[in-house]
Order: C-alpha cells, then sequence, then structure tokens
C-alpha cells in the first residue's frame, strides 16, 4: 500500500512538473546543458520529518532524477526538497534566460488555471500521505540560482 501510494505521488509529481516544464519549452528558447550546483534544503543533524522521509526516499528521489534528465538537454533540471511542511519543486535552468521575459511567462504559468490544478492534485496525495502537510511550492531559478518565479499552493 505504501510503495502504491509513493508511485501515486510520484506519478502526479511528474505530470504537474511536466505541464510546467512543458510551457517553459514551448517559449521557443534555445537551451543546451551546463552544470549547475544543487539549491537544496540544508542538512542538519535532526531527525528527518515524515514529509522529509518521504520525499527522500530512494524511489522517489530515482523517478525524480529520470524525469530531471529529460530536460537537462532542453536547459533545466528539477529538485524536489521538502521545506518544513512544504513540498518544493526547485526547477533549475542550466542557462542562461532572458529574466525579464522568463519573469512574466512563468508567472503566468503559475497562475494558471491548468498548472494550479496539477499542483492541487500532488499537494492532495502528498496530504494523503503525510496529513501535515502544508504546501507545494514551485520555483523556477536561473543558473545562478536567483529565484526567477515562485508560488506556494495551500
Amino acid at each position: 500500500m505504501i510503495k502504491l501510494s509513493k508511485t501515486l505521488i510520484s506519478a502526479l509529481l511528474c505530470a504537474g512538473i511536466c505541464i510546467g516544464m512543458t510551457a517553459c519549452e514551448s517559449k521557443g528558447e534555445t537551451v543546451s546543458a551546463s552544470d549547475l550546483n544543487s539549491v537544496s534544503s540544508q542538512v542538519t543533524e535532526k531527525t528527518p520529518s515524515e514529509l522529509e522521509t518521504l520525499v527522500q526516499d530512494d524511489a522517489f528521489q530515482d523517478q525524480v532524477k529520470a524525469l530531471s534528465q529529460t530536460y537537462e538537454s532542453k536547459g533545466m533540471k528539477l529538485e524536489v526538497v521538502a521545506e518544513g511542511d512544504s513540498v518544493v519543486y526547485n526547477c533549475i535552468y542550466t542557462v542562461k534566460v532572458d529574466e525579464t521575459k522568463s519573469k512574466e511567462e512563468l508567472a503566468e504559468h503559475l497562475e494558471s488555471k491548468a498548472f494550479e490544478t496539477s499542483i492541487d492534485s500532488v499537494l492532495r496525495s502528498f496530504k494523503a500521505q503525510v496529513p501535515q502537510t502544508r504546501s507545494v511550492i514551485v520555483r523556477y531559478i536561473d543558473i545562478n540560482g536567483n529565484i526567477i518565479a515562485s508560488k506556494e499552493y495551500k
């Protein structure tokens, strides 16, 4: 049952992020892959929360890595982390982008009904596994680690 639930969460997470990545990809940006230091939560010496344990699960992270690899050639990678009681999608550009244009397009995308509906499904799935899950945060981050656009879905 837990494995099935993790698979369902992973599938919904991937579906939601695919919608977001597809929206960015369809804007005709030319991208090439390059390395980028990880933007992840700080390592502390405390016991991980239930949400952190779920998000850090090897099977879950393997699915996130597989999805991320499909976007590397388009100049973006994906990381999913838990920050407190929120699940965070970090969509990280690995190439330079026009931040002004991207900021407007991504802000529109984050407000779109289709994307909100997808993320709402993901949030409900996480809450089914970890009831104290408060939100899903989606961040688009430039190559320098600056947040271009972000939204929290509760």
